[in-house]
């Protein structure tokens, strides 16, 4: 998990969170989930404990009027607390009953006319309640902060993202006929099919571990990822990137094209966990609406 130096990350930094996409910045904390975003400003300094509170001996009823004030103003940034911490929780798929932020604050205040011994002691009672509930929002929030954090990063380093905006899947991961040699091989990899020219775009962040010709697969690049994954783009047009080279997701790294062994126009897209080839429709996980491979139309392949 990551760790958050308070002295430079105060909790009122901004947590963006789309398609796993997490920054800092200033001002709030919000996630843009689908195209909505969510902004909640950030929790304000809480109001002094009741300990730490200066209450005269026999206050005044304005005196008495001005505490249950401070507990209004507490409460309600408690409620507000509470809210955002359900959400985050809801968001990060966190364990509901350890970061319970559901109990109600205490209620009460004085009503008019109060007895004033006992609204007194009832005031310090709620207002000690209630700080010690800002209190502990604010540490679970930290807690929450780091991990949704971490969930952003790595989300960012899955290969989850297309590698064409538009295409078909002409091959499928798994044995096949072979386009050209006309023999039963393993595919190592998805065909999308798209004209010559199209970006192909990184399917997550990482570092560009090779770029250049390899036999077979003409032009490729592979980018490296988190947690021994590696995506592999071949029989480019042109690649766009150098090793060494750090890409964000979606980044446009190369070109679609039919170098190597290939039939016609298409990108071979290939997910490396540790050095063993996987069926990149795990990551991908969303079929396109055609698919010509199941159509028995293998146009376009290598």
């Amino acid at each position: 998990m990551h760790h958050l130096d308070r002295s430079k990350a105060p909790r009122g930094q901004v947590i963006l969170l789309a398609l796993g996409a997490c920054v800092l910045g200033g001002g709030g904390i919000g996630f843009l989930a689908g195209q909505s975003l969510i902004r909640i400003e950030p929790p304000a300094p809480p109001p002094a404990a009741a300990s730490t509170l200066s209450i005269p001996a026999t206050p005044s009823t304005d005196e008495i009027n001005a505490l249950a004030a401070r507990l209004g103003e507490m409460q309600a940034e408690l409620l507000r607390l509470n809210a955002l911490g359900a959400r985050l929780v809801q968001m990060s798929g966190l364990d509901a009953e350890e970061f319970d932020f559901d109990r109600p604050p205490p209620q009460g205040g004085p009503a008019e006319g109060p007895v004033r011994d006992y609204t007194i002691k009832e005031l310090i009672s709620e207002l000690g309640s209630v700080a010690s509930l800002i209190d502990d929002r604010q540490r679970k929030l930290g807690v929450i902060e780091g991990v949704v954090m971490e969930q952003g990063l790595k989300a960012q380093a899955l290969p989850t993202n297309w590698p064409v905006a538009s295409g078909y899947i002409t091959s499928k991961f798994g044995y096949r006929i072979h386009p050209t040699r006309k023999v039963r091989l393993f595919h190592s990899g998805v065909d999308f099919a798209s004209p010559r020219g199209t970006p192909i775009a990184a399917a997550a962040d990482g570092v560009v571990e090779f770029s250049g010709r390899r036999n077979g697969y003409g032009l490729v690049v592979d980018v490296r990822h988190m947690d021994g994954l590696v995506t592999r783009y071949a029989h480019n047009n042109k690649n766009l990137v150098e090793v060494g080279q750090m890409v964000r997701r979606g980044q446009k790294i190369a070109t679609v094209g039919s170098s190597g062994v290939a039939t016609g126009p298409h990108v071979h897209f290939e997910v490396i966990k540790d050095g063993k080839a996987v069926d990149p429709m795990v990551y991908l996980g969303k079929t396109p609406k055609r698919t010509l491979a199941d159509a028995g139309a293998d146009q376009s392949g290598g």
